[in-house]
């Protein structure tokens, strides 16, 4: 999983006109998430089912041609300082008024949220705050045809053909994608600590969106719940099957581990894994 690169270097004071050097750089693809995910009949279903999907024609020719590698090279004081810097992903939205439109609430674009996380990272060369997110998603042509474009289309339809007040409707949109830009600082703050702890974690936006992982290690799929009222703690339910349903056939057998948070206590703070939830989490990955 790792990538070579040749670089050109001049040394004049040793009469080298050049040397080759080879830096190695660590990166996760498509293809890595295929071989380990898509090794049974019901995942091979579903992986050609999702390719062939007319509503993911654009889609899935950018998921497939998606290479990890910033998220890699991230530290913890490099997570720290974009929690620091972004500023509030919810704005002045409160609860009441984020989960008020329903159309939008359940809104699922043709891009997930997490095609377009990663892709921004990728292009940016680092995590993004709120607000450099915004702009790859409001200026940039790929931020645009991913997740800009559609939130206005779904936000117009909504204001002109289902009467939905312009500002509640534009309220809703930043809550659900606000909610979304912490739940991916989570993830990235997850990985950077767990692999910090020596656990060789990888992660892709195929495995996430299509099988439901947020990130593995060797055959060992890992899983990240935070219990609220819409995903009932512990347990199976909620919008999404989980990793462990989706991937039960597959051969030879996957374990599986989850990292569940309690809910968040503070309106629109990043909520992350305790440092005892992390170290507890590492000991287990850890074991063979």
């Amino acid at each position: 999983m790792t990538l070579g690169a040749e670089v050109m270097v001049n040394y004049p004071a040793h009469g080298l006109t050049y040397c080759r050097l080879w830096v190695w750089a660590m990166e996760t693809t498509a293809r890595h998430v295929l071989d380990l995910f898509c090794a049974s009949m019901s995942t091979e279903r579903r992986f050609e089912d999702w390719k062939r999907d007319p509503r993911r024609e654009r889609v899935a020719p950018v998921v497939l041609a998606h290479r990890t590698r910033v998220l890699y090279r991230l530290t913890e004081d490099d997570v720290h300082d974009v929690c620091q810097r972004t500023e509030h992903a919810l704005g002045q939205v409160r609860r009441e008024v984020g989960e008020s439109v329903p159309q939008i609430v359940d809104w699922h674009p043709k891009f997930a949220f997490t095609h377009t996380f990663h892709t921004c990272v990728e292009r940016l060369g680092a995590v993004p705050t709120y607000q450099q997110f915004r702009e790859f998603s409001l200026s940039s042509a790929e931020g645009l045809g991913m997740l800009g474009t559609p939130a206005k289309e779904l936000i117009r339809d909504l204001v002109v053909r289902h009467g939905v007040e312009q500002r509640r409707a534009q309220a809703a949109m930043r809550w659900r994608i606000g909610n979304a830009y912490y739940g991916f600082l989570r993830e990235v703050y997850t990985l950077v600590q767990l692999r910090r702890r020596g656990i060789d974690l990888r992660v892709h936006p195929l495995a996430d969106a299509l099988f439901r992982v947020d990130a593995w290690t060797g055959r060992r799929a890992l899983s990240l719940r935070v219990g609220n009222r819409k995903f009932r703690q512990g347990s199976n339910a909620g919008r999404k099957t989980p990793a462990e349903l989706l991937l039960a056939d597959v051969v030879p057998p996957l374990r599986f581990d989850t990292i569940e948070l309690a809910a968040a206590t503070q309106f629109g703070q990043v909520h992350v894994p305790t440092a005892q939830v992390l170290d507890h989490a590492a000991d287990r990955l850890n074991v063979l």
